[in-house]
């Protein structure tokens, strides 16, 4: 197999899936195979408006409200299409060998923040129903959050569901400083916030950081910023380093929908991920 169709594969999280409104599989890196994406966002409703993202919003999104029973059904159909081809059927996976799809997790992520929805706690009680339904493959749970909404009781409430059996927080947290923050992520939330809400959610739940670092209209981030972000992962493990799972690291691979943003390089991550080895016993991964 070549490369070049993984790579492509990576790139490609692409929220259309034959005639799906809901739900979209991707070869993911970070979770190490097939990824089956549950997209509660397709409204583009999020509070932040990352210059990373891939989502354009200068097109407007669908009002097309949550609706359980209709996911549920395209969540099946993708396992169904799974158990029956491997999904070969889907030319994007047709050349991908077959260690690379193997099924790893229902992962909510999509056009916005997906902690934003009301539906929220019904949504990961369902996913646990599925869970169990499809034990035999051992998937994992996955939320992949902004952080803005993690101190709210009712995502705590889809969180208890979310982690009952296998499941993860995957937290962004991007900076160091509130200035790099604004640039990169552009969210009415500040900083602090984002902090506390992880302290709080390490505290209870398994919880993985996720950080994307990337050039900014020809700006890197300082090393000061990379010391203060350090700073910040510190203070999280501190709060409880046995739910603090490891640091994933990654820098653009995806087209975004703003221009003038670029990958950082790999010895810039490697140094990073040598910093945070250094000072805290916790596994830093680079995507």
């Amino acid at each position: 197999m070549s490369e070049d169709f993984l790579k492509d594969a990576w790139s490609d999280h692409s929220r259309l899936w034959e005639k799906n409104t809901w739900v979209y599989p991707v070869i993911s890196r970070r979770a190490k195979g097939l990824s089956i994406g549950v997209n509660l966002n397709p409204d583009k409703r999020c509070s932040f408006d990352c210059v990373y993202c891939q989502v354009d919003r200068s097109i407007p999104g669908s009002n097309r409200r949550l609706d359980i029973e209709a996911m549920t059904k395209e969540l099946e159909l993708i396992i169904q299409e799974y158990e029956k081809n491997g999904l070969t059927s889907f030319s994007n996976f047709k050349l991908i060998e077959e260690s690379k799809r193997q099924i790893k997790d229902i992962c909510l992520s999509g056009d916005g923040e997906s902690t934003l929805i009301k539906e929220f706690p019904a949504v990961c009680e369902r996913l646990l129903e599925i869970q169990h339904k499809y034990s035999k493959y051992n998937l994992k749970l996955t939320l992949i959050t902004n952080s803005t909404r993690l101190d709210q009781e009712y995502v705590r409430e889809g969180l208890r569901y979310l982690t009952q059996t296998n499941g993860e927080i995957w937290a962004k947290l991007d900076a160091g400083t509130e200035e790099w923050f604004q640039k990169v992520n552009i969210s009415p939330y500040p900083l602090e916030v984002i902090q506390r809400n992880i302290e709080l959610t390490v505290k209870d739940f398994p919880t993985r950081i996720q950080t994307m670092w990337c050039e900014v209209d020809g700006i890197s981030p300082s090393p000061e910023e990379v010391r203060k972000y350090i700073e910040r992962v510190k203070k999280i493990y501190h709060h409880h380093s046995k739910n603090l799972l490891e640091v994933q690291l990654y820098s653009v691979v995806r087209n975004t929908a703003r221009p003038h943003v670029l990958p950082v390089s790999k010895s810039f991550m490697e140094d990073v991920a040598n910093q945070l080895q250094s000072q805290i016993d916790i596994p830093v991964g680079i995507y």
